[in-house]
């Protein structure tokens, strides 16, 4: 890829971690989809998993459990294999929060939460400029 097409690339997902810590969990979905349709390789998986993950927490704002469950188990397997940093963004963070959430929604579906006791929602921490 040549230096210009990462550096847009860059800007890109820049603005989709902007507004995934906005908690526009949608808006987000559909700017790093864009992202993901023109990236080649294993880092789709990285784009795809951030996706899912950031799907994942609109359903869980929206109390669809089952699609929060689905989406935020998805995403955090394709994170796990960018850990602990990659593009200069906290990915372990990330995991580690969207992880306690996965939980919490699993016991709710199992009727061991009445509901959401409170919706602590992560954010994605810069740790390094790319």
């Amino acid at each position: 890829m040549s230096k210009r097409g990462d550096q847009e690339i860059r800007l890109r997902l820049e603005k989709g971690v902007r507004e995934f810590n906005d908690e526009d969990f949608f808006t987000c979905h559909d700017t790093l989809e864009d992202v993901w349709m023109d990236v080649r390789g294993q880092e789709r998986l990285f784009f795809q998993g951030l996706i899912q993950v950031s799907v994942g927490y609109y359903h869980l704002t929206c109390e669809n459990f089952p699609g929060a469950e689905h989406l935020l188990k998805r995403g955090i397997e394709k994170l796990k294999g960018f850990l602990p940093v990659h593009r200069g963004f906290d990915v372990s963070g990330l995991v580690s929060r969207s992880s306690i959430t996965l939980s919490e929604v699993v016991d709710i579906r199992n009727g061991r939460l009445p509901g959401l006791v409170s919706l602590d929602l992560p954010k994605i921490a810069v740790v390094a400029v790319r």
